[in-house]
């Protein structure tokens, strides 16, 4: 239900969801500064004390209640190694709407952990906070992260034509989706 105060980490079969703290700031850095890993993310590399600042400023944002409210949880290793991360934001408390987002390090991808992490996601978003839908954008030409979206059972909804200026270009956004009772049915 809305409100959700992220008061506890999630547990998976391989993998630990949950707020970061500065004793990430490495890992994250690991990725965040490579420039294979921000070609469809909205930034550029990042340095090591860009991604401290984030992390201070994400460590704190621990509550979804109102619109644009978001969590930027560490994927971690179950013995502590963080590998990636998720970004969960609420989209709309009256639509009842969340956005899902992933990145995970290039090291660790193609063994099923981000699926996983983005299944734990949806399992809160929709199980517990009981939402209506849940969509990710991205970049249409991201095919691992389309791959993605369709093993989760999202659907595809839109694809925007250079509805978005990044990094000096108009890029196109492909939008998935998926509702409660589509998740229902799946489990």
């Amino acid at each position: 239900m809305i409100p959700l105060e992220f008061d506890r980490p999630m547990q998976t079969p391989r993998l630990t969801i949950r707020l970061m703290t500065d004793a990430d700031i490495d890992a994250i850095t690991a990725h965040e500064s490579r420039a294979d890993v921000c070609e469809y993310l909205l930034y550029e590399p990042r340095t090591r004390d860009e991604v401290a600042e984030k992390i201070a400023d994400w460590a704190i944002r621990t509550r979804l209640r109102r619109d644009g409210d978001f969590l930027q949880l560490a994927v971690a290793l179950n013995d502590g190694r963080v590998i990636g991360e998720l970004y969960f934001s609420l989209v709309s408390v009256e639509h009842e709407t969340a956005e899902i987002g992933w990145v995970l390090n290039p090291d660790d991808q193609g063994r099923g952990y981000a699926a996983e992490a983005a299944a734990a996601l949806l399992d809160l978003g929709f199980g517990r906070m009981r939402l209506h839908r849940i969509k990710a954008e991205l970049a249409p030409e991201n095919t691992a992260s389309v791959s993605l979206c369709l093993r989760l059972g999202m659907r595809e909804e839109a694809h925007f034509v250079e509805d978005m200026f990044v990094k000096g270009s108009w890029e196109d956004t492909g939008v998935y989706a998926l509702l409660r009772r589509e998740w229902e049915a799946q489990a």
